[in-house]
């Protein structure tokens, strides 16, 4: 690429401008989104006037478990 090329380069890339990137508002609008879905999750799957679910818990110690 000579001199010449260059120049013609750089005219042809003068014209293209850069959009500004704002991450902070990238940020906040993932944010907002996720927080809503979350929400509107839990308005439509929720437990209307059931018991709460109940979950079992066996905990053996670890000489019950024989080695390989």
């Amino acid at each position: 690429m000579d001199r010449r090329d260059q120049e013609l380069l750089d005219k042809q890339l003068g014209r293209i401008v850069p959009s500004l990137r704002n991450d902070g508002v990238l940020m906040l609008t993932v944010t907002a989104i996720f927080i809503a879905g979350v929400t509107l999750g839990g308005a439509l799957f929720a437990n209307e006037g059931e018991a709460p679910a109940q979950m079992a818990s066996i905990a053996a110690p670890a000489s019950h478990y024989p080695l390989p």
